[in-house]
């Protein structure tokens, strides 16, 4: 059995405390990260790679081309392709889009596909369906869907979501908004179909990890530990995760 640890953490276009964002980050080592709201602006590029680097991480795929949706991982980690997608959105309203790959950790195949959904519900209507159609792209390997759903459990984003065979990994009814005092919970961690058990990483409790996790961003991160059975060999082609100019 391999387990991977996976973190989806919307960090407000990095306007927060960074250095705290990234002592979070790294006190809770991920083996791959999702961001939400990562720089898509100027110098989107650089930043993107600044962050991977600040956290110990290495590039995958996102910023800017994926509508602020970002893949950091673990040097662990292999790569097998990635996708990047903008959905097309209404005037003035914010980009979007998904971002995607292939990974493999020891000799473990599966899918990461990392979404910011629409503040409005015809938007998030709309963006889940490039969403979903990501996730069929990957067959049958187990996939984790990570992201900010912009909306309470229950919500038709969260019924579409089972309904296409994904199930919420995190499970527990912990609120991840607003960071200071949450009281809504609308980031999440799916997964497709049976294959995958996951656990809930606990985020600190103590005082200074609480005040460290309300200065990084606006949004608290959600961490599970992801039991994936469905193994496949690594090919000998893979790479592992980059830079944002083709550095290892």
């Amino acid at each position: 059995m391999t387990t991977v640890r996976l973190m989806t953490y919307n960090v407000h276009g990095l306007r927060d405390d960074v250095s705290a964002l990234t002592a979070v980050v790294e006190d809770l080592r991920p083996d791959v990260l999702v961001v939400q709201e990562a720089p898509k602006l100027l110098r989107w590029r650089a930043r993107c790679a600044g962050l991977a680097r600040a956290t110990g991480l290495l590039y995958v795929a996102g910023g800017r081309t994926a509508g602020g949706n970002l893949l950091l991982a673990h040097q662990r980690t292999f790569v097998h392709g990635h996708a990047e997608e903008r959905i097309p959105q209404r005037l003035r309203d914010p980009i979007r889009g998904v971002v995607s790959a292939t990974f493999a950790v020891g000799g473990t195949r599966f899918g990461v596909v990392g979404v910011h959904l629409s503040l409005a519900a015809a938007g998030r209507a709309r963006d889940l369906d490039r969403v979903l159609e990501t996730v069929r792209s990957f067959g049958d390997l187990p996939v984790l869907v990570a992201g900010d759903l912009n909306e309470h459990p229950g919500g038709p984003s969260w019924h579409a979501l089972t309904g296409a065979g994904l199930h919420d990994v995190a499970g527990a009814e912990t609120p991840t908004f607003p960071a200071g005092e949450p009281r809504a919970r609308i980031d999440a961690v799916f997964a497709s179909g049976g294959s995958v058990r996951g656990r809930v990483v606990d985020l600190p409790t103590d005082d200074e990890g609480r005040a460290r996790l309300a200065r990084a961003s606006d949004h608290l991160p959600v961490v599970v530990d992801a039991d994936l059975d469905a193994a496949l060999d690594v090919r000998p082609d893979a790479t592992t995760a980059r830079n944002p100019d083709g550095a290892a």
